[in-house]
């Protein structure tokens, strides 16, 4: 019995300690790995390192970045792959800052420098953003680049430089909120400097000194700004949480959505700018012949400026419409 004992412990620690030795050969292995991280949190494989990375890391969510930075053997290049470098590396940093806790490891490989992966995961083409996630406990062992599932996020020219949609992709796999800095773009400051500053110039030196009494001007134009979100229905957008600019698979601006049901946030202002406009053009219509100021040829030839463009915008207006109800019978 006393032998049964010894031997019960002997066996009980015998478990302990080997279950220790894996622990520490996994967070060894794990810290091997995290070294090989640059300034941006992305690990480069190499020829070299391959064989231990090409198991992957099954406890963490595996970000590959298959591309080719020089040229093939024809002496050609991939542009699309330099292109889409700079949103990788921004994104991964932007992680790596802001949610260290997703468990999140970027790697990043060159055909040309570690051919072996080409015939493993049998490619035709570069370059290849794959996502592998965390495999499931028991089947950790078998976790590998070569067999193991993964999301793929698709590459195009269009969308390359777009980090934001890069981090988008990401953030929904990875099941976590972050912001990517992007670039100052100079020249779409400028169009909106020069169109800004067109617009204050004209009221500036047009509408001021046409006004007489600015204080009242001014209130009416406050009082209109704070009742145009309430009226127009930008709560109903607030409350449900609808995006105020979305985007489609193109990744151009959707104005409108489908079905009388939804509204993005930008579409309240659209539809708004557009009752405004075909309101304002209503009064002048009205107020015209009450001008003493114009002549009588003047007024005719004003009345179907502003006819015509009341009527243009209201031809917008309903095709903007069809969009939401294709069924509608009215038609421009």
């Amino acid at each position: 019995m006393k032998w049964c004992s010894t031997y019960f412990v002997l066996w009980i620690t015998l478990i302990l300690q080997t279950f220790q030795n894996s622990i520490a050969t996994a967070s060894n292995s794990i810290d091997d790995i995290l070294q090989l991280q640059d300034e941006t949190g992305v690990i480069t494989v190499t020829a070299e390192n391959y064989p231990l990375l090409n198991k992957g890391v099954p406890g963490y969510y595996n970000i590959l970045y298959i591309t080719m930075k020089g040229t093939n053997s024809n002496g050609m290049s991939c542009q699309l792959c330099h292109d889409f470098e700079k949103s990788y590396h921004a994104v991964a940093n932007a992680i790596r800052s802001q949610a260290p806790q997703s468990l999140s490891l970027f790697f990043t490989l060159d055909v040309n420098e570690v051919p072996q992966l080409v015939e493993d995961l049998k490619l035709q083409n570069v370059p290849h953003l794959v996502v592998y996630p965390p495999a499931e406990d028991a089947k950790q062992a078998e976790f590998e680049w070569k067999t193991s599932p993964f999301f793929q996020y698709p590459l195009a020219p269009n969308s390359a430089n777009d980090a934001l949609r890069f981090g988008d992709f990401l953030a929904k796999i990875l099941n976590i909120s972050i912001t990517v800095p992007q670039d100052f773009n100079i020249q779409e400051f400028v169009y909106y400097f020069i169109a800004c500053m067109a617009i204050f110039i004209f009221i500036k030196k047009v509408i001021f000194p046409k006004i007489t009494n600015k204080w009242k001007f001014f209130s009416m134009i406050l009082s209109f700004g704070i009742l145009l979100p309430g009226i127009t229905g930008y709560k109903f957008v607030e409350m449900n949480g609808i995006p105020l600019i979305a985007r489609d698979g193109e990744n151009r601006i959707m104005y409108f959505s489908g079905g009388s049901g939804w509204q993005f946030g930008i579409e309240i202002f659209s539809v708004s700018s557009m009752y405004i406009v075909m309101s304002t053009l209503s009064i002048l219509l009205i107020c015209l012949p009450k001008i003493s100021r114009i002549s009588e040829k003047m007024k005719g030839l004003l009345a179907s400026l502003l006819a015509c463009a009341l009527f243009y915008f209201f031809s917008y207006f309903i095709s903007c419409y069809l969009i939401k109800n294709p069924e509608y019978p009215i038609v421009f």
